[in-house]
């Protein structure tokens, strides 16, 4: 025979709650910490809210007093500076205008050349050439070899290159650190405002 579920009772909460499992509870019961726990987070917020809105309403007078009282200072410091900026602004304009693509296509031209294997490491705008317009644009590499050989190869290349005015070996030194030892060198160039 089936069990018939016969139930004549209200559907009260009460009801509800005596037929809800240990999970559902449990469930319920979490929900409620968690509300409470939101609650009581949101309301330290506020009061901390509030609490620095009153600081900043009482600091505000002192600090407009503060920069009324720095307004001369700040315009003889503004007119002292302005030379060094206008001077850096112009030296970071000089960077920026190189020709970089021409210069990129020149260095690739020699890095691919047959029998030339180096790996240029660091590149470098000339601060004395910013300083001279009329010396031309100057670079410093830092490049690395495995032998002098390569090295040696490069320089070469470099000076056929019709783009470069001069190519100028500065220093090379072996890297002892490194197992395979290769030869690390810097390289001066420079080329000529009116290169491509």
């Amino acid at each position: 025979m089936n069990r018939l579920d016969l139930d004549f009772a209200p559907r009260n909460a009460r009801f509800w709650w005596a037929r809800a499992g240990l999970a559902l509870r449990t469930a319920l019961a979490g929900a409620l910490m968690t509300l409470a726990a939101g609650l009581w987070w949101w309301m330290a917020l506020h009061t901390e809210r509030l609490q620095l809105q009153a600081a900043l309403r009482d600091a505000a007078p002192a600090v407009m007093q503060g920069t009324q009282d720095r307004a001369p200072l700040a315009a003889k410091g503004a007119q002292a500076l302005d030379a060094l900026q206008t001077k850096a602004m112009n030296q970071a304009l000089l960077a920026l205008n190189r020709p970089w693509s021409a210069l990129w296509d020149a260095l690739e031209r020699v890095s691919s050349a047959p029998g030339v294997q180096v790996a240029i490491l660091e590149m470098r705008p000339d601060a004395a050439s910013d300083q001279d317009p009329n010396a031309g644009q100057g670079l410093r590499l830092l490049a690395e070899s495995k032998d002098s050989a390569h090295m040696l190869g490069f320089m070469r290349q470099l000076r056929a290159e019709p783009f470069f005015v001069s190519a100028v070996l500065s220093s090379h030194q072996v890297n002892a650190q490194d197992p395979n030892k290769p030869l690390r060198f810097e390289v001066n160039l420079r080329w000529t405002q009116a290169a491509p």
